[in-house]
Order: C-alpha cells, then structure tokens, then sequence
C-alpha cells in the first residue's frame, strides 16, 4: 500500500520545488478531486521538473494523470512548468492570461508604462536597466499556455467540490487564493506566508485600466478578505497556523513602517526613489524592483491616511509630509 507522507490537510498534499530565485523553493499542491488537481506548477528547469516528477511518483501519480492545473498567479515560479500539462484543463485569473500567452503588444505596453513610472518616481537610468534585466531574467524561466477557465471571486471549480476562490490581488494582479470552507484551510500562493510579507509589488494597468493599481491598499484589503481563514498553505515555506493573528501584526506593522517612512521624510520634500534609496540603502541595487514597490506602497498608505500628499513638478513625483 502506497503511504502519502506529504498530506498536509485532508486530500491535500504539498510538494516542495527548488528554485533560482532568491525567494527560494516554491511550493505546489496535489488536491485528490473529482478532478486530480495541481495548484502551481514550479518553476521552468531541468531540476524543478525532475523533483515534480518524483514528487508525484511518491503520491503515486504521474504528470499525465494530473487533470486540472490551478494557477494561483502568474509569477514564473508558480507556472513555469504549465506547459508540461497541455492534457490537462487549466484554470486561472483572467490576467494571468497575457503572461501566459506572452503577447509581444502586452509585454511592449506594460515596459513603456514602466519606463514613464521610473521617470515620474525618479529613478536612475543605470536602475532603470537594472530593473529591466533583472525582469527578463525572471521571464526566461516563465511557460506559453492558454488558460481555459477563468477564476474569479466567490466561483466553484469544475473538478473541485466544496473549494471557492478567493480574488487576493496585491501581491499579484491575478492573485487568487483557494479557500475549503468544511475546515477552513487557504491554498494561498504568495498572498499569505509565515515567514516574510509578501511584496505588494508595482503593475502596470491591464487591459481598458489607465491608473496603475495601488498595490499595498489592495493587498490590505485582500489580507482583511482571510480573517476568517483557520490554516493556510503558502507558495514558499511552512503553513500558516494562525493566520487571523499573523494578518492582523502585518497590517499593524505596515500602518508603523509607514509612520517611519514618514518620519524619515521630515521636512524633506523627495522623490519615492530617493526615500527608496535611504529605506534600503544595501538592497536597492540588489532588488531594485521590490524595493521600490515597498516604498512606493508604503507612500500610497500614508497619501490614504492623510500623512503624505505628492505633487507633480515637471515630471516627477515630489514627496511632502503633512503637519
């Protein structure tokens, strides 16, 4: 008789796959459905599909009898190896679709949105480049596929009895969350993680949008959506016990590092890169991109709590604290 040793909830099984990335290894989930279901796929190497495939041997499965693929967001550690999966019904959040499909017009839209962010934020051309290569680095080890269900807030999937999503943009645009109600549990890709908060990271507007989302307010939104959760499994390292006490520190601990952003700020009237610069002063050449979404999130909380405002000169953004 086969022993299941990755059972981590009833019917749900974890799989941990090593990455290249600094955020290191991913995990993905076998859910035993209607439908032999696999939330995330690992990253796009040689390795990770070796350890994917061995994995699911120890479950006593194979990549062919998987029959439907959840996609939690469209980060290339979560869906690099999709396309190892064409038999199988994909199912993701509508944005997750053009980074799947990797339309050149979506790709050139979203880089020159970029470029005019920098600019506005001032930041420095030779970061600029940085920034840009290190996001084409990441997309080397991304996947080409067609999503064939759409995932959006509150819908019952196909295969899936009793599982709902859950709509938890911030982290990700297309961040969706997967939520069982009979005992509470929460496949959370990178939306809730124990051991690090997750980075509500700058994207450019899809599709008819024209403002870019404020990605911070959205992802506090998001987090006060599981309050009611009881467990949660993550993208990257141990589940979440308490996930009502871990969401409510990391919503108190942003309010208190944007009253430090602002106290940094002082009387100073600066850029989002300059305060960027002073916050992370090791870090923003290495992750120069996360960075600045951390700042610049931080600065949207404190614009919405009054404590900021930021006006236009010329090109650029300018900083000021508010009495």
């Amino acid at each position: 008789m086969l022993v299941k040793t990755k059972e981590v909830a009833p019917s749900v099984y974890a799989i941990t796959i090593p990455t290249p990335f600094l955020v290191g290894p991913v995990n993905v989930y076998v859910i035993e459905g209607e439908a032999l279901t696999l939330v995330d796929t690992g990253v796009k190497t040689d390795e990770a599909k070796k350890v994917l495939a061995y994995e699911l041997g120890e479950l006593g499965y194979s990549f062919s009898d998987i029959e439907l693929v959840v996609l939690t967001h469209h980060h290339p550690d979560h869906i690099g190896l999709v396309e190892e999966f064409g038999h199988a019904t994909i199912a993701a959040h509508p944005k997750t679709e053009p980074w799947l499909k990797g339309d050149p017009l979506f790709v050139e839209e979203k880089n020159a949105f970029f470029r005019k962010l920098y600019i506005a934020h001032g930041v420095e051309a030779n970061i600029v480049d940085l920034i840009e290569k290190t996001n084409s680095f990441y997309m080397k080890y991304s996947s080409t596929m067609d999503v064939e269900v759409y995932l959006r807030e509150g819908n019952y999937i196909d295969g899936l009895p009793g599982w709902t999503v859950i709509e938890t943009p911030g982290h990700a645009q297309s961040q969706i969350s997967l939520y069982r109600e009979s005992d509470g549990i929460l496949i959370s890709g990178d939306h809730l993680i124990a051991h690090i908060s997750s980075n509500a990271i700058i994207e450019a507007p899809y599709g008819d949008e024209t403002e870019r989302p404020k990605t911070l307010l959205q992802y506090r939104d998001s987090l006060r959506k599981c309050l009611h959760v009881k467990r949660a499994f993550s993208g990257h390292g141990e589940p979440v016990d308490n996930p009502k006490k871990l969401i409510e520190e990391r919503l108190q601990k942003q309010v208190e590092k944007a009253k430090g952003i602002k106290y940094l700020l002082g009387e100073e009237r600066l850029t989002s890169f300059e305060i960027c610069k002073r916050l992370y002063p090791q870090m923003y050449t290495k992750q120069p991109g996360l960075t600045l979404s951390e700042t610049l999130g931080h600065l949207d909380l404190l614009e919405e709590m009054g404590q900021v405002t930021a006006v236009k000169e010329g090109n650029v953004y300018i900083y000021s604290a508010v009495e």
